[in-house]
């Protein structure tokens, strides 16, 4: 019969406290994960549901927002004839954490509301002026020779009416103005009331069609008004307090609209389903499936990455409300714009960075238990055959007080126990990260031109009619190290940039070349040979304050630019940008040459470190 070593009373209640501790561990590693299922959150719209919000509705149908640990509620704005609804207001008095709003945003931050731009999902506006077929109207003098529809002043697109004839250097006093409200300038047009209104892309060409009214159109958005389209905010203060939460709520929206704009279709059903339709019109099913290709169009969806939001371009947009009088002091746009890589990282990890917490947590109040435990069975034992006490296992008791063998058995169970938690968390962490696309693909042969070709014709469909695009792939290209896959997104990228960068038209080039850099040469390069892919536009340029910045994710004007340098470093090479203002931007990327041979030396980073990857 066995007999039971004594362990003080003191030391027995601490044993029994430890060994609640792994599970303690557990519930507070879990705890964000936790908290963040049980957030609940309000997506104020701006107006009546339609597709023009169905990236949000998308990402709460497909569970995205479920997925980021977010319970989402969106509310719809206002229908017609009913009292509007301020999401500014919805928001600041704490009815709703989020909303979606135009540039008119940026009015009310100069107002002194504290707002925080997470991401525009349309590049593009929409508004324009219509007029009738059987005119010839514009922004120019032949304006003034009929009567123009005219939205209050506190109307968005009033006041992109005002900012491009401002921009023409037309005189707004000359202008023949009819008041008139939204929802009239149909029935206006069609009485010949008015000449021309100034409308949204959204349903006035559709209700002409409708009315059988043949309209053409001019945009503003080619009067230098540039303005963007529909977007996505929140609160500066929101964003300080849970700035996960609001990069989890953005990115889910993001890929909402992804999903919606890929699958347009499936999306506009549900809506006209799942929705009312507020807009009167009498062919629902036709005028959703209109919606969907104005925003397509408006999203410049896929050359454009969806959230993208120029710095540059917004304060030329506040320095043309200041010359309209709209605002009267500008606006921090540090503040105002969203910036992913300086609030939580440019990469969202947020389950994997939870998880191996939590695994962590509970990995090292696991090994503080056991450990606690095993000193108390030595420190009993010890106890026990100092005080000859008889029936313990003389082997037992021999291991555990050996002067000899106590340590060893020590480190050797110890090292044991730490490797078994390293293999079981070091594969977990790994398959998280391969499960939620962390990992990079490696360096591989890469036919940069086989890669590029194919995007030539789907670039060109997609380009403004603006846009000068050629390609200028150099015969016989060396074949490079890189990711072919990775390459072609990192190009239509860049292209959609350019072409924000140039929102009157222009010429682009997208080239590769080849090049053998020796150390007598550029001393700052890893000598050797590398083929270049050469992004090239004439839009506005940058300053040189900018072109210092282009690659730090967190102030660069053009972030897709640092993302490019990221994967150009990561496949072993690296990338320079060549910038003039009133001239153009040329954004290349380097790869190393692939071994002729056939084999494939990778690179490592610190072979080609972020210092040679400084813009030119």
């Amino acid at each position: 019969m066995s007999r039971r070593i004594p362990i003080p009373a003191e030391l027995g209640a601490f044993a029994s406290a430890t060994t609640r501790v792994p599970w303690f561990a557990l519930v507070l590693a879990a705890l964000p994960i936790a908290a963040s299922a049980e957030t609940k959150l309000v997506l104020q719209l701006h107006r009546e549901p339609q597709f023009e919000f169905a990236g949000y509705y998308a990402a709460l149908w497909q569970g995205f927002y479920q997925a980021a640990g977010l319970d989402v509620e969106m509310k719809p704005g206002t229908p017609p004839g009913a009292s509007p609804i301020d999401p500014v207001r919805e928001i600041t008095e704490g009815r709703a954490q989020f909303g979606t709003g135009t540039v008119q945003l940026l009015v009310r931050a100069a107002e002194g509301q504290s707002l925080l731009l997470l991401a525009p999902m349309f590049q593009e506006s929409g508004a324009a002026v219509y007029y009738r077929a059987d005119r010839d109207l514009s922004l120019d003098a032949s304006l003034f020779a009929g009567r123009v529809g005219r939205f209050p002043a506190s109307n968005i697109l009033d006041l992109e009416l005002r900012t491009a004839l401002y921009g023409e250097g037309t005189d707004l006093e000359k202008v023949k103005s009819v008041a008139m409200e939204p929802g009239e300038a149909i029935d206006d047009l069609a009485g010949r009331r008015v000449e021309a209104v100034v409308g949204s892309a959204w349903e006035l060409p559709w209700l002409a069609r409708e009315r059988g009214v043949l309209l053409r159109a001019s945009n503003l958005s080619s009067y230098s008004a540039g303005f963007y389209g529909d977007s996505l905010f929140t609160l500066q203060r929101l964003a300080r307090a849970d700035p996960l939460m609001v990069q989890r709520f953005r990115e889910a929206s993001i890929k909402g609209w992804d999903h919606a704009l890929q699958r347009p279709d499936e999306i506009a059903a549900r809506i006209l389903v799942r929705l009312p339709v507020q807009v009167p019109v009498s062919d629902p099913v036709g005028f959703a499936r209109y919606q969907t290709e104005v925003a397509r169009k408006l999203a410049q969806y896929p050359n454009v990455s969806l959230g993208l939001s120029n710095p540059e371009r917004w304060a030329k947009i506040q320095q043309r409300l200041i010359n309209i009088g709209v605002i009267s002091r500008p606006v921090d746009l540090d503040a105002f714009l969203y910036k992913p890589a300086t609030v939580v990282g440019q990469d969202s990890d947020w389950p994997v960075s939870a998880l191996l917490a939590a695994a962590g947590a509970l990995a090292l109040s696991v090994i503080a238990s056991l450990l606690w435990h095993r000193r108390l069975r030595w420190s009993a034992a010890a106890t026990a055959a100092s005080a000859g006490i008889r029936g313990t296992p003389d082997g037992w008791v021999r291991a555990l007080t050996s002067r000899a063998a106590t340590p060893r058995m020590r480190t050797d169970r110890l090292n044991r126990l730490f490797d078994r938690f390293h293999g079981l968390f070091g594969n977990l962490a790994g398959r998280l990260k391969l499960s939620l696309g962390a990992s990079a693909a490696p360096p591989r042969r890469t036919d940069l031109n086989a890669t590029l070709a194919p995007l030539e014709q789907s670039l060109r469909r997609r380009l403004p009619n603006s846009i000068d695009c050629r390609f200028s792939l150099l015969p016989e290209l060396w074949p490079c190290l890189a990711d072919a896959n990775a390459v072609a997104k990192v190009v239509r990228d860049l292209v959609a940039a350019a072409v924000t960068d140039m929102p009157g038209g222009g010429d682009l080039v997208v080239g590769t070349r080849q090049y053998a850099i020796d150390d007598d040469a550029v001393v700052e390069l890893a000598a050797g040979d590398y083929v270049r892919l050469t992004v090239k536009d004439n839009g506005s340029g940058f300053s040189a304050e900018s072109l210092e910045s282009i690659f730090d994710p967190a102030v660069t004007v053009r972030p897709v630019v640092a993302r490019a340098r990221v994967l150009a470093c990561r496949l072993g090479g690296f990338a320079r940008v060549e910038s003039v203002e009133g001239i153009g931007t040329a954004v290349h990327l380097y790869f190393r040459r692939a071994d002729p041979s056939g084999e494939i030396r990778q690179q490592s980073q610190e072979e080609v470190s972020p210092t040679r990857a400084a813009a030119a």
